[in-house]
């Protein structure tokens, strides 16, 4: 163990994956979004092609890393409110993906079957429900649920939802919106066994120190036939090969691993799930818009999750959505769904 400018780390020269030796990709990279202290390397292995960081930060000193986020910012007001065409739009594809009822009308549900033939916009709508599709059916838990937007989401579709958070600022916030919210690591969380219809984990996966022991946990929280939704950055992506050591979702250092939909859905299978569909979509807000102001400048100031995104990071997300239709790893974001 050592410092690195405060932050205590230990040397990770090894895959976490596989074992076998990685090779430094990218080097001497810094936070380019907040203020985290440190210099940091991702690695690559050569036998699974992980990518991870090195050095890692030990478990007590990753809140560190995180005492500015976009969890501690404003939240977005739910996507279906609203009398514009998006909260339409969505609101017809809900009901198309089985939640009855909330369409206002025929000219919602027509809108959200015609959603179906264009890909792109389509989803655009289903990410906010994660491509979970209704009607509720029981007790959903999320995973790292930061201020809890994901929560007050599915609730306000009907489902009995809890969330497990270990940044106290953002578990704070979420609790004030009347959710039910465990402030602790995912790894200590006083859940019960066998309990859950559906676990959540978005944009989580990769900031784990163990991610194998993380899947086992959430797997052991699972009612057996129950569902699982994993989301996060695909190192395969477009965007990737496109920016290199200056694309978004690198995010040194709370991105503790970066995984291609290869080795993610291998590791779900080793936790004793089963995989059922892994994609990458085009999703990714600002990744275009944080890519280019890191190359240019080394930094992007991030915001909170209100951000908006410039017209430019809108088409490239929609290219890269239709770009998966030829080159299925494409994506920004691998989306895998597996059962118990």
């Amino acid at each position: 163990m050592r410092s690195n400018e405060g932050i205590r780390v230990e040397e990770a020269p090894i895959c976490p994956l596989c074992g076998a030796r990685g090779s430094v990709l990218y080097a001497r990279l810094r936070d380019r979004y907040w203020d985290a202290p440190g210099t940091w390397s991702i690695r690559r292995c050569a036998s699974c092609e992980h990518l991870w960081l090195d050095p890692r930060p030990v478990s007590e000193d990753i809140r560190r890393l995180y005492t500015s986020y976009f969890s501690h910012g404003s939240i977005a007001p739910l996507p279906f409110l609203g009398d514009g065409f998006w909260p339409r739009a969505t609101r017809g594809v809900l009901e198309f993906r089985g939640y009855r009822g909330i369409a206002r009308n025929a000219k919602e549900r027509r809108l959200g079957m015609l959603f179906r033939f264009l890909p792109p916009l389509w989803d655009e709508c289903d990410q906010d429900i994660r491509s979970l599709e209704g009607p509720p059916r029981g007790l959903l838990l999320d995973l790292g649920c930061g201020s809890g937007w994901y929560l007050e989401l599915m609730r306000a579709l009907g489902w009995t939802v809890r969330g497990v958070e270990r940044d106290p600022i953002a578990a704070q916030i979420a609790r004030a919106r009347g959710l039910d919210v465990v402030e602790s690591p995912i790894e200590d969380a006083p859940l019960p066994d066998d309990t859950f219809d559906v676990v959540t984990l978005s944009h989580v996966i990769e900031h784990v120190i163990d991610p194998m022991r993380v899947l086992a946990i959430a797997r052991r929280f699972l009612k057996r036939g129950g569902a699982m939704i994993i989301i996060t950055p695909n190192a395969e992506s477009w965007g990737h090969r496109k920016f290199g050591r200056a694309w978004f979702h690198l995010d040194p250092p709370r991105h503790l691993h970066l995984f291609s939909p290869t080795n993610l859905a291998e590791c779900v299978e080793r936790a004793g799930l089963h995989v059922s569909k892994s994609i990458s979509t085009g999703r990714g807000h600002l990744v275009y818009d944080g890519s280019v102001s890191v190359r240019a400048t080394g930094r992007f100031r991030v915001g909170d999750l209100t951000t908006k995104a410039t017209t430019r990071d809108r088409l490239f997300r929609l290219f890269e959505n239709m770009l998966v239709r030829v080159d299925r790893d494409a994506g920004e974001e691998i989306v895998l769904s597996c059962t118990k």
